[in-house]
């Protein structure tokens, strides 16, 4: 498919077929190894990708979301958020999830690209670039940010339906302070679980934090 280059770019299973991005805005699907097709995005590719049997999402370092029609590749709609996209987008029951590098999370609707609402909250000043998709179980979204907190964000309405903490930023110099949640958080029956970036791990009741 071609090279992630400075990005780290996920393939995404959907039953039997795979798709795969590559950093020079090459998107593919592949069926049981054969492709099915393969386009050019038009754009660099940073975060991908995410995909269910009607889209296949990616997106830019520009901020921009590109979605495609799953069967034939063809494009379906454009939509912008906050800033830079380093993760996979995530898709569930007509809503597209999309978290951008100012660690907001956005969620498009599926149909048209339409911002359906913004979550987003205040992050400290040096953080990490992240890569991690964001967790949707049922009714929620599940996300890590900088600063060690983890957030189940409300599907319909983007509101916080409980917040948590993973890690308490502790130190005297930005470095040390930080706690960010860079990787994705993983569920195990009612439980979701998070590591910070200094190594504390936590889990928590999946319904209420």
């Amino acid at each position: 498919i071609g090279a992630a280059e400075g990005a780290t770019l996920f393939p995404m299973v959907v039953g039997r077929s795979v798709y795969s991005a590559a950093a020079n805005g090459d998107l593919a699907r592949f069926d049981e190894g054969k492709q099915a097709w393969r386009i050019a995005a038009g754009q660099p590719i940073s975060g991908g990708v995410g995909a269910d049997d009607k889209l296949v999402v990616v997106g830019t370092p520009k901020g921009e979301v590109f979605a495609f029609d799953a069967a034939s590749g063809k494009p379906a709609w454009k939509a912008a958020v906050n800033s830079e996209v380093l993760a996979p987008p995530e898709l569930t029951d007509g809503l597209v999830v999309v978290r951008a590098g100012d660690a907001s999370i956005t969620g498009l609707n599926a149909a048209d690209g339409k911002v359906r609402w913004v979550y987003q909250r205040s992050i400290p000043a040096l953080t990490l670039g992240s890569f991690a998709r964001p967790l949707i179980v049922g009714e929620v979204t599940i996300a890590g940010f900088p600063g060690g907190k983890l957030v189940a964000i409300a599907n319909n309405n983007g509101a916080a339906v409980w917040e948590a903490t993973v890690a308490l930023p502790k130190g005297s110099t930005e470095l040390e302070r930080m706690a960010d949640i860079t990787s994705s958080p993983v569920l195990d029956d009612n439980t979701v679980c998070a590591v910070a970036f200094q190594g504390r791990v936590a889990c928590f009741d999946v319904k209420t934090g």
